[in-house]
């Protein structure tokens, strides 16, 4: 539809114009080229800068050229209106210019102060002449990124159509392309080639009607499929995904480079992959396949990430609640972000990722010939070279952090869309990331490959079009009220060893096969109070719990309980050294009981795993798992019993228990927790004026490791004991 309707549009509103009255104007950080255009239009223009005045291109500098698709912003009229036309900074600095129907524009980004005459030319031509194609004098810009930074330029306001409450704003910004990619301006990366210098690209914010912006508020991204577009992701779109935001403000990009000029049949939109293109791409060059290896540059990623600081400098975004969300290359798109810059993002939540990137033979213009996986621009943590295929994927790093985001994942065993297929790669991908606790979160079901509602989508994570019908968990509402980028997480792995939990088989596509379980999830059912993590230097503690209260029934943990190691993603403070020897416990958060304990040792990278951890369905109980460095000093606040220790230990028969009871009392309640879990209540007399417990009557118990555990007026306290 896109390709059909776009020339049809662009032809509206272009009469016999003249290439007339070019100028050029500085504002906000950049150069603004406007002129007027002829009919019918050329496929691209060409703007030249040289600070004298010429009469030939030869005689000048190229400093861009743009395709109609860009030099007319034809984004506006596909996603705003027929008839919308850019709006940028006037020449006065007071308001806006709103380009005429007739208008073209190139946006030039300045790297130091100056004054230069612009022309432009169209496809094929050279000569340039005064009054027509060559500003009347030379523009004088200025080069000031602290104080005069470059800026998004909002284009439309308008209420969402997918949504009652929500207002939409559109902004547009237009690319630094240079062939260096390392030579970003302070304020302004570059995020383009030479070839596609002065790129317009176009977002949509949507923001609930009357948020509170005195209080810091999450951004939630999402990023589209391919062929698809920032408007189909408004506010309220999807609504069996809940594109939804609650507590904060919704922003989706269009991935919108533009393709090789000589394709048949045309095709303009060419994607990126929400990552970026070759070095040496260049769609105004016949026949521009790579010949020799080059290097993917991540120029789309950059303009993301400055998109988001751009929006954290004007509006009041939390910088540690910036989540990430997309469907199909848009997932592709956001787990690459997700592993690339993982300390920017708090969570990605991605919908059918067959973790395969781009199929063969597409896309072979922009990002080389995917079999061939050429290198891009990033460096993983072992110094090597991130190349194209390692940035979709779970398996391989792409950034020096050794923790990710939380990522959760959702795939159907009915999609058979190209690399994003239900296959045994991505069961490769869901075994890796369950085995190493990278803090992932998979499910997988019955659909196939479409986001938006239709018989095809009904699985079961959805059942319905109504929210009670379908699962809240991969509401962006659910990850922008809980996760955060600052915050320590625990990832629950190994889920796959526990055979309570159900299997996806081995990526045979298709239900009923006899290959797995049409439906299930590792991980997916854990829940744990983000509001209520302790880490500290000398510990680290989490509430956790099966999801069993919500209200669509399917999101509901089908088993009373779970087992699963626990790795301590994303330690704040927590951050004891390899081959440190910890205790852990596991207790009834609400009556404080021992339910599991032991000792563990720090992993190599510094890693803290617990291993074997059951969690209880919330209805059942919540349980509080602890961590304790035992040589690191607590900052807690003084409990009532401290310095407790059992003479002799290890013993073959009767110990005794000391320790310091701040708050006097004649009666302590013993319990003896084996390691197995089983435990012995007793109440014993404290010695007085001793603080002192004999352990008679535990003499029959067979040797082996107890945690000897003392209740004194409500305050307890614990203690391992070697029983010989």
């Amino acid at each position: 539809m896109k390709n059909i309707l776009l020339p049809f549009l662009l032809l509206l509103f272009f009469s016999a114009n003249a290439q007339t009255n070019v100028r050029a104007w500085y504002a906000d950080g950049q150069v603004w080229v406007v002129w007027e255009t002829t009919a019918p239009l050329p496929d691209w223009y060409a703007v030249y800068a040289k600070p004298t005045a010429f009469s030939s291109t030869g005689d000048a500098v190229r400093i861009g050229q743009l395709h109609k698709f860009e030099y007319l912003c034809a984004a506006l009229k596909e996603q705003i209106d027929t008839a919308a036309t850019p709006r940028i900074p006037s020449q006065t600095g007071i308001g806006k210019y709103q380009l005429a129907g007739n208008e073209a524009l190139f946006v030039f980004t300045p790297h130091q102060q100056g004054a230069l005459f612009f022309a432009v030319v169209a496809e094929g031509a050279t000569a340039v002449n005064t009054g027509q194609n060559i500003t009347a004098s030379a523009t004088t810009f200025q080069y000031n990124p602290a104080n005069d930074p470059v800026e998004c330029h909002l284009q439309a306001t308008f209420p969402s159509p997918f949504a009652n409450g929500f207002a939409c704003l559109a902004y547009m910004m237009w690319a630094d392309g240079r062939q260096n990619q390392w030579e970003n301006r302070p304020d302004f990366p570059v995020m383009a080639n030479a070839a596609k210098n002065g790129m317009p690209s176009l977002f949509f914010i949507s923001a609930p009607v009357g948020l509170d912006t005195t209080q810091p508020f999450p951004l939630s991204v999402w990023l589209h499929g391919g062929g698809g577009t920032a408007r189909q992701s408004l506010a309220g779109s999807r609504a069996e995904i809940n594109i939804r935001p609650v507590e904060g403000i919704l922003l989706t990009h269009d991935d919108n480079l533009i393709g090789w000029r000589d394709q048949s049949p045309p095709f303009p939109d060419m994607p990126s992959w929400h990552f970026g293109w070759r070095k040496n791409y260049d769609p105004f060059t016949p026949g521009n396949l790579p010949t020799q290896e080059d290097t993917i540059v991540n120029y789309t990623q950059r303009r993301y990430l400055w998109t988001d600081a751009w929006l954290m400098r004007h509006f009041n975004i939390d910088s540690a609640r910036i989540h990430l969300h997309g469907h199909s290359m848009g997932s592709a798109g956001a787990t690459a972000l997700a592993k690339c810059y993982p300390g920017h993002y708090a969570s990605a939540t991605i919908f059918n990722n067959g973790f395969g990137g781009p199929d063969p033979g597409s896309n072979v213009t922009v990002l080389g010939e995917p079999t061939l996986n050429f290198p891009t621009n990033l460096k993983n943590r072992a110094g090597q070279a991130v190349r194209l295929l390692s940035l979709f994927n779970l398996l391989d790093n792409c950034a020096d952090a050794r923790d990710l985001p939380l990522i959760r994942h959702w795939h159907g065993k009915n999609d058979d869309n190209g690399t994003m297929r239900w296959d045994p790669y991505v069961i490769e991908n869901y075994r890796k990331a369950d085995s190493l606790g990278m803090g992932v979160q998979n499910m997988w079901s019955e659909r196939a490959h479409g986001v938006d509602m239709s018989p095809e989508y009904n699985d079961h994570w959805i059942d319905g079009a109504l929210p009670a019908q379908q699962t809240a968990v991969d509401n962006v509402g659910f990850a922008e009220a809980r996760f955060r980028s600052n915050q320590s997480l625990p990832a629950f792995f190994n889920h796959r060893l526990d055979p309570l939990n159900n299997d996806p088989g081995t990526g045979l596509l298709g239900i009923n096969n006899g290959d797995g379980d049409n439906w299930g999830a590792w991980g997916g059912y854990h829940r744990w109070n983000t509001g209520n993590i302790t880490d500290l230097p000398g510990g680290w503690s989490v509430v956790a719990w099966l999801e069993s209260n919500a209200i669509f029934d399917n999101d509901n943990c089908p088993n009373d309980n779970l087992t699963a190691d626990l790795a301590i993603r994303r330690p704040q403070a927590f951050k004891p050294a390899t081959g440190t020897l910890l205790n852990w416990s596991v207790r009834n958060a609400e009556t404080g009981v021992t339910l599991q304990f032991g000792q563990t040792a720090v992993q190599a990278d510094d890693l803290v795993v617990i291993p074997q951890v059951v969690v209880f369905r919330e209805n059942i109980r919540r349980v509080r798992i602890t961590v304790v460095d035992p040589s690191v000093a607590t900052a807690e606040p003084q409990r009532g019993i401290s310095g407790m220790a059992i003479t002799p230990n290890p013993a073959s028969d009767v110990a005794v228990l000391a320790f310091e009871n701040h708050t006097p009392a004649k009666e302590a309640e013993l319990r003896m927790i084996a390691s197995t879990g089983n435990a012995i209540y007793m109440k014993i007399p404290v010695l007085e004026d001793e603080n002192r417990i004999p352990l008679a009557g535990f003499e029959h118990l067979p040797a082996g490791i107890y945690m000897v555990e003392i209740n004194l007026n409500g305050q307890r306290e614990a203690v391992k004991w070697v029983k010989m």
